[in-house]
């Protein structure tokens, strides 16, 4: 059952969510790590991962953990450590996260590291548009957990990838067609009582969330019914969200070398009046997410 919310500040992007923080005040443990913002961002040296992780984690009650950008998606992985009984990852992402390390706490290859967790039996990807599994792509990831089914991919829009060799195989979710079907086609993939929940924001579509990466167009409301539906048959342990908006910002220049190459957009907020709008969007998307885990 979640019924707390850890806020781990790195960024701000949740902390100036008011109508959030004043809706659930009462159960909200705020860590300010605002001192690690560049350190953290997009990739962390083993040693100041470890630090950072001990800082914010320790201690740390179980329930929904907001950890701002999805700049910050690796430390799920400093999350997900601290559970010792058999897990099921259902991940909702526009990336699968799941390109081979050289730097093994970064937020394109955490999942990689995720899936040599003992404790993790499997990792359901979701909403994955992004084109990281595209054709020859998809040999830059973690294929040897996908042959062995350790990692499931249900990208939101049909997929063809190129596995071994010039074989192609079609990946593709029941979900955009026929909601139920794809629910349940989640759901026959979980093996194990234990569920842990993260979401990346930039899956969901411009209308529900604006985030500093490209978006997919996965809706709100497919999310929180699979949330739901899971929470039914199983327990869900624990869960995060990122992809909330804040601007990129590094004081070493091959992080800023990353992000330019890494990123296909250059996405910032407009200054105007839309600008509340745009981000309110994603607080009302984590009111409606912690809505769905509660209880």
């Amino acid at each position: 059952m979640i019924t707390h919310i850890n806020i781990i500040d790195f960024d701000g992007s949740i902390t100036a969510q008011s109508e959030f923080i004043a809706l659930f005040k009462p159960r909200i443990s705020i860590s300010n790590l605002s001192r690690f913002q560049h350190a953290a961002r997009l990739w962390t040296s083993p040693k100041k991962f470890a630090e950072i992780c001990k800082t914010a984690f320790n201690g740390l009650k179980p329930g929904f953990t907001l950890i701002g950008s999805g700049d910050f998606h690796h430390y799920s992985l400093g999350l997900i450590k601290q559970y010792k009984t058999p897990l099921t990852i259902v991940l909702f992402d526009n990336h699968p996260d799941w390109m081979q390390p050289p730097h093994q706490y970064h937020c394109g290859t955490w999942v990689y590291s995720l899936a040599r967790l003992p404790q993790v039996q499997r990792i359901i990807i979701i909403g994955l548009e992004s084109g990281d599994i595209n054709g020859k792509c998809f040999k830059n990831g973690d294929v040897e957990s996908y042959l062995n089914q350790k990692i499931i991919l249900l990208p939101y829009e049909p997929v063809i990838a190129e596995v071994i060799g010039s074989q192609t195989t079609s990946l593709y979710s029941l979900l955009k067609n026929d909601l139920q079907a794809g629910i349940a086609e989640i759901i026959s993939h979980i093996s194990t009582q234990h569920v842990y929940i993260s979401i990346d924001k930039d899956c969901l579509s411009i209308e529900d969330a604006f985030t500093n990466w490209e978006q997919g167009s996965l809706p709100l409301s497919t999310v929180i019914d699979t949330i739901i539906a899971i929470k039914k048959k199983f327990e869900i342990v624990g869960a995060d969200t990122v992809g909330d908006y804040s601007t990129p910002r590094f004081r070493s220049p091959l992080k800023w070398i990353g992000s330019l190459l890494d990123r296909k957009i250059s996405r910032k907020p407009d200054i105007s009046n839309r600008f509340k709008s745009e981000l309110k969007r994603n607080e009302l998307a984590n009111i409606s997410l912690f809505n769905a885990l509660d209880g």
